[in-house]
């Protein structure tokens, strides 16, 4: 592919964010894969939901001591956020974000609001992560 083909498949992104349409999107964030979808109710607010799945707990047998740490990490970042991580049945630990707005967002808005997201969620999205396993594909 030669450079001016690059170029022009890079703009097409670009103004793809820009798309009045664009209200979901699929995408991976320091090796964590996110969904994002971006709604609005009947009275015109809107709401973001980002959700992804971190990682899976150490089976006590694998390593006691990072579960513990995964596990009271849930729980003390539940308490401060409102419940944002939940540990499944299976042992997967999840995050699912709920977020709303004064307007439906699309495009590059959504992106912005989004990355506002993530900032505010970083360093327990981190530190939640350093003690888990990651998912099996």
């Amino acid at each position: 592919m030669k450079l001016h083909e690059k170029l022009d498949k890079v703009q097409g992104h670009l103004d793809s964010l820009d798309n009045p349409q664009f209200d979901r999107i699929d995408f991976e964030w320091e090796g964590i894969r996110f969904h994002a979808v971006a709604d609005r109710d009947a009275g015109g607010a809107g709401t973001i939901q980002l959700s992804a799945k971190l990682g899976q707990l150490y089976f006590t047998v694998e390593d006691a001591a990072q579960r513990t740490m995964a596990i009271e990490r849930v729980y003390a970042t539940n308490r401060g956020i409102d419940g944002a991580y939940r540990i499944e049945k299976n042992g997967h630990v999840s995050f699912n974000s709920v977020t709303r707005t004064d307007r439906h967002l699309a495009g590059s808005d959504l992106m912005g609001a989004l990355t506002l997201i993530l900032l505010e969620s970083e360093t327990h999205l981190r530190a939640l992560r350093a003690h888990l396993k990651p998912l099996e594909d």
